[in-house]
């Protein structure tokens, strides 16, 4: 027997599949309905200082194994153990795409900017990396600094970008939460992640000094409605690097770093990449070197292979073909931003 609830799940699904048709829906959820939506959902959990992202899918494995015994044990039919399980597994789904998921579906940053993607150019591009060496090199510091300071500097400026560039506004409630299972997201080097049923953002409590900054800005851009990796880190790159805090401007150039570095060894002749390399200061590529030996150090291949896949193939479910490539793609976007815009 059909009920209201069968009726209301089928036109949410509904509504989700033609936003993932139609930009101009998921651009009305990014901009008129996640805003409020997201500001409502943190609002409910910021007393609780612990992931509530977390605590709904342990909450949600254990009913979908209670529903599982139950059914086995009241010898119930197989295809209605099945229904029930997954009724409940898509109005889990339904939740992460209405609390933030549709933001997939919206209008990439190069409409709402109002730029192109730019084929690529020699000269631009040789431009760009020894610009950024100068400035990385102005910007080194040893210093460090408190995540309550960053998170207020980081907010106040995310708040003066432009209202046409589609973020919402941070709010003074809205705190990085405690993850419940930190060693297991070290493991397999992850640094943060966007919780969708609450708009939690989660930072990775391992993350070295000079990667945090960063890092929060990076998840603050996705609670503020971002979904592409490449435009988080470009937000991330942006915000950090307007900083007057100098490790938070740091930060911004030294967290580039590993993107910059992957481009330049594929577009450069090895000459030339030497060469690049060779205009950055020792102590930054030192502190590089350092900080990839850390997180290999902690490192599972296994679980890390896992999520790694795991990760891509939803990034390509959900309108992002380059999949975990897509973080790489910054560059492109920075240079757009910086040589192209109109």
């Amino acid at each position: 027997m059909i009920k209201v609830r069968h009726i209301l799940l089928a036109f949410l699904v509904a509504f989700i599949v033609a936003a993932r048709i139609n930009v101009s829906i998921g651009e009305w959820y990014a901009t008129q309905v996640y805003p409020f939506l997201s500001a409502a959902l943190s609002f409910l959990v910021s007393w609780i200082p612990f992931s509530m992202t977390e605590v709904l899918i342990i909450c949600a494995i254990g009913l979908i194994i209670f529903i599982l015994t139950k059914g086995i044990l009241n010898k119930n039919k197989v295809w209605k153990i099945a229904l029930r399980e997954t009724e409940l597994i898509a109005w889990i789904v339904i939740w992460l795409y209405l609390g933030w998921g549709m933001n997939y579906f919206r209008v990439s940053i190069y409409s709402r900017a109002n730029i192109e993607r730019q084929a690529y150019d020699e000269e631009v591009f040789k431009k760009f990396i020894s610009d950024y060496a100068d400035s990385l090199n102005s910007a080194y510091t040893q210093d460090t600094v408190a995540l309550a300071i960053f998170e207020d500097d980081i907010k106040s400026i995310y708040s003066s970008v432009p209202e046409d560039l589609g973020l919402s506004m941070p709010k003074s409630w809205q705190h990085p939460k405690q993850l419940l299972f930190n060693r297991l997201y070290t493991s397999v080097g992850v640094g943060g992640y966007i919780g969708p049923f609450f708009c939690e953002t989660h930072i990775n409590a391992d993350l070295l000094p000079a990667q945090r900054p960063f890092s929060y800005a990076h998840e603050l851009s996705h609670l503020l409605g971002v979904s592409n990796e490449d435009e988080a880190n470009f937000w991330a790159y942006e915000i950090c690097r307007r900083s007057d805090i100098p490790a938070v401007r740091y930060s911004g150039y030294y967290s580039l770093l590993p993107y910059v570095l992957s481009n330049a060894a594929k577009l450069l002749t090895e000459e030339e990449y030497k060469t690049f390399v060779g205009t950055i200061k020792t102590e930054i590529l030192e502190q590089l070197v350092d900080q990839k030996s850390f997180w290999k150090s902690k490192y599972n291949k296994i679980l890390g292979k896992i999520q790694s896949a795991v990760y891509d193939s939803m990034l390509k479910a959900n309108k992002i073909s380059s999949g975990t490539k897509n973080y790489m793609q910054v560059i492109d976007l920075i240079i757009a931003f910086e040589y192209h815009r109109e």
